[in-house]
This record gives structure tokens, sequence and C-alpha cells, in this order.
């Protein structure tokens, strides 16, 4: 078994650079191959990844001269391409179509499920590392991570592989603290759905105010912008004033969990006027993906208003923020986490304080009570009353 280094004077994906000797290097092996053959390669991150490699190809091959298994794994192209035909949704399948090409151009286009190492796939995050912040990379890794995972379900015969370690950027868990207050909206939405102005056309008023009315329906509702957006006609009955919101996260796709919510007299109002414009199945648009133009609308109505508007910009709000913003507001008149979690869809009450964040009043009423309790002020206030 000959594990070394491989040194070469071009940079490729998963490689480090060595100062010293001014080239970029990883581990690899070189090794000869019980039928006489030279199989030679190199990309592993440490020594061990390669001495594993190494260990799993000579028992593959005393399996086969032994006739130890009658397996005949799958290449890991086709487990790719088996998991892409078993995606509904359509945004979905596109993102996994994007990330699983661009990872198995990366390998060998004739490697195995039981000849993938880790190091095959630390080879697609270094290289997307470079172009795309580590959170994404993350998000990307566990989309290739699911269609190893589901090997067994497309090829019954793998069930006993297991799967190699996944690894993952190290990814700041940073928290947004940022709430949306009542004077930007008022500010926000007054811009998004005032009467049609001068310099624009009827088509570019309406799509301004449809960005409005979405952007209000997740304030009212404390729903993602997604959700909004997938909201169809036949789950709606103004009627029992009762309408239906399905979850578009990831995990509710098998289960399709639904919550309730009652029509207040403004989502009613939206509704209706709605119907009067939407020809379609969904409420706000023509598909239920996307509403045409909204982060850009959204964006120059908060511009125009003297708001600052985006997830990387300092103090910038997006519309997720609504949703935050929603389960504060009910936290602090007192609504039981039960009742938020019907409403928002939080399953745990731990992600409902998650998105829960401390005001100035709060905080004020907070010490106020606190203050009360040490000085005993609201014991003689409560005595001089009666």
């Amino acid at each position: 078994m000959a594990v070394k280094k491989f040194h070469s004077n071009k940079e490729k994906p998963g490689w480090k650079y060595d100062e010293r000797k001014k080239q970029f290097w990883s581990w690899g092996f070189d090794i000869r191959t019980e039928n006489g053959r030279r199989k030679r390669e190199s990309g592993f991150g440490s020594k061990q990844l390669a001495e594993n490699a190494v260990a799993r190809i000579r028992i593959s091959e005393k399996e086969g001269k032994y006739h130890l298994t009658q397996k005949d794994f799958p290449l890991v192209a086709d487990v790719c391409l088996r998991r892409l035909e078993r995606i509904e949704n359509r945004k979905e399948k596109v993102r996994a179509t994007t990330v699983l090409q661009r990872w198995t151009a990366m390998i060998p286009p004739d490697l195995k499920l039981n000849e993938l190492a880790s190091s095959h796939i630390r080879l697609y995050i270094d290289a997307r590392a470079k172009t795309v912040k580590a959170s994404s990379v993350n998000r990307e890794t566990t989309i290739i991570a699911s269609a190893l995972h589901s090997a067994r379900i497309d090829f019954p015969e793998v069930e006993s592989w297991v799967c190699p370690p996944i690894p993952r950027p190290k990814v700041s868990r940073s928290r947004r603290e940022r709430l949306i207050t009542q004077e930007e909206v008022i500010k926000l939405l007054t811009r998004l759905l005032s009467a049609r102005r001068a310099d624009e056309t009827a088509v570019a008023a309406q799509n301004r105010r449809t960005v409005g009315q979405a952007f209000q329906m997740t304030l009212l509702t404390g729903a993602r912008i997604g959700e909004i957006t997938a909201l169809r006609w036949d789950r709606i009955d103004v009627a029992a004033k009762m309408l239906q919101i399905v979850g578009t996260k990831t995990r509710f796709h098998s289960t399709k969990m639904v919550r309730y919510l009652e029509i207040t007299p403004t989502i009613k109002m939206i509704l209706l006027e709605r119907k009067e414009i939407s020809r379609w199945e969904y409420v706000f648009c023509r598909t239920g993906n996307s509403i045409t133009d909204y982060h850009k609308i959204l964006s120059e109505a908060a511009e125009q208003c003297g708001i600052t508007y985006g997830k990387f910009k300092r103090g910038g709000f997006i519309t997720h923020d609504a949703r935050h913003t929603a389960v504060t507001r009910m936290l602090q008149a007192g609504v039981d986490l039960s009742t938020i979690g019907s409403i928002t869809g939080h399953s745990d009450a731990n992600l409902i304080l998650h998105y829960s964040h401390a005001t100035r009043e709060s905080r004020k009423q907070a010490v106020t009570i606190l203050e009360d309790f040490v000085t005993g002020e609201k014991d003689s206030k409560t005595k001089k009353a009666s």
C-alpha cells in the first residue's frame, strides 16, 4: 500500500497550498490491484482518509475473489439521478438538479456507491466555499446527503451500505434581531398600496399593490412568504372565516402540514380585492411559486420610505422579519405558546421563543416589575387604593 502526498502546480478542489514548495498538495494512494492494474487517486484531505479508501478497495477485492457478496453497487451518479426523479416540488427539483450535477461532475464518472468516501464530498465543499457563504454550502451539502441516504429506497440491494461521514463547513450561528416597527409597517404599506401614480403603468401599479398585499398578509398571519405565495383559492372559506396555510418547509412536503387561521376583517378585504383580479388557482400569482418582482418592488418602496432593506445590510429588514415580528407581538400580548404555534406552524416552543425578541417596551415592563418587587412600590400602591 502506497499512501503519500501528491503535488501539483495547478490549484485543484480540496488541495492545500505549500508555501515552502510553492505547490498545491493532497494525500492520495498509488497501488496495484490484485489483477495487476495500477490504481492511483489523490485529493484526500488527510492520510487517514486515503488509507481508508485503500482498505475499502482491498476488502472489495477479497469479497469478489472469494464470492463473499453478490451485491452490485450502483454508480453514485445513478443514485443522484434516481433521487431527482422522486422530487415533486419544482423549485426543490431545480435546486437539487444544479447541486447534484455540479457534484457528480467533480467525482469519477465510474465511482460506485461502496467506493464513495468523505473526501469526494469534500471536493464539492472546498470548491463552493470559494464563491458562496458557508451557510449556502451547508444547505447544498444537505441535498447531497439526502440523495445518498435515499439510496436504500431506490436500490434495496444496498440496504446494509453505510454512508461515509458527511463533512460540513463551519457556519456561524448568527441570530437576526430585526423587528419591523409599527411606524415602518405603516410607511411601507402606505407606499405599496397607494393608488396608481402618474409615472407608472397600470400593470406596474397592480404588481406593486400585489406585493403590498402579500407583505401585509405575512404580518397578519405570521406565515412565510412562500406559504402566502402558494395560497390557493380552494383553501379559503370566506363564509366560515377560515383559511388554510400549507407548510412550505422541506420537512412538511411528505406530511403536508396544514394550519387553520381566522380570517380577520383586513384579510377579508385583501381576499375580496384579489378575487376580482385573480383568474388563477392561486391568490397572489399565476403559478404559486413567486410574485412578480417581489423583492425589487419591496426594496424600492423601502428605499423611498427611508427604511434599510436587505439581509446583509446593517439594520436592514427582510420579509421573514415579519414572522419574527408577529411572534414577538403575540407573546408580548400574553398569547400562550400553544396558540402561537398553531398559527405560525412551530411545533416546538423553543422555536417560538427563538423567533421572539425583546423590545424596549417589553424590557421596560420587565424591569418595572422587578423594581416594584424590590422596592415594594406595587404593594404600597395596592394598600393605598384599598
